[in-house]
């Protein structure tokens, strides 16, 4: 492990806690390492800050979407499969073990956002925005599930259009409500 970030730092050490008890107390601690995920209610992540910015954008709320770091490479899962995968380790996976866990869809920061305004007919202007540029980014995460899939036969049930339907989805609804109460 080599965190890039202090959230990152924080993810390490609770993954080295859960060994030290599992070692120290026999407690039946799985550690999973989730990575990138789609979640309408967590907006402190990119795919959901993008959706977020697109409602707005078609309402009239926002003139543009501003973005940091468009290369970086996620591979990305709907928070629907991410939880049941949770599930699923905690019925099947070994104690002490860690796994991976991530989806199966890979692609640019970038790319993710083109997908993205290509669901909608207003046009969208963009921009850079340094403030959202990370000292440190890791720019390629692609988990190895192998061993997770393996134990649990997980597999996803929800397509990334899907996924990205809901997500953007729910900011429309959203963006709806701030409208209603802006009257």
């Amino acid at each position: 492990m080599r965190p890039a970030s202090p959230y990152a730092v924080s993810k390490a050490a609770q993954d080295l806690l859960g060994w030290t008890y599992f070692v120290s107390y026999k407690m039946r601690i799985i550690r999973t390492r989730m990575f990138a995920y789609l979640n309408p209610r967590r907006t402190d992540l990119f795919a959901t800050s993008f959706a977020r910015q697109v409602a707005r954008i078609e309402v009239g709320l926002q003139e543009e979407l501003l973005h940091g770091n468009l290369d970086s490479v996620r591979t990305l899962i709907d928070v629907r499969d991410a939880m049941r995968a949770y599930w699923e380790a905690l019925l099947y996976c070994e104690p002490g073990e860690v796994y991976n866990i991530g989806g199966t869809t890979t692609m640019t920061v970038g790319e993710f956002l083109q997908r993205l305004l290509a669901m909608t007919d207003k046009a969208v202007l963009t921009r850079l925005d340094p403030r959202l540029l990370r000292p440190t980014d890791v720019t390629l995460q692609i988990p190895s599930v192998e061993k997770f899939l393996k134990a649990t036969g997980w597999k996803p049930q929800y397509t990334f259009d899907e996924s990205l339907q809901y997500l953007l989805a729910y900011w429309r609804r959203q963006a709806s409500i701030e409208i209603l109460k802006q009257k």
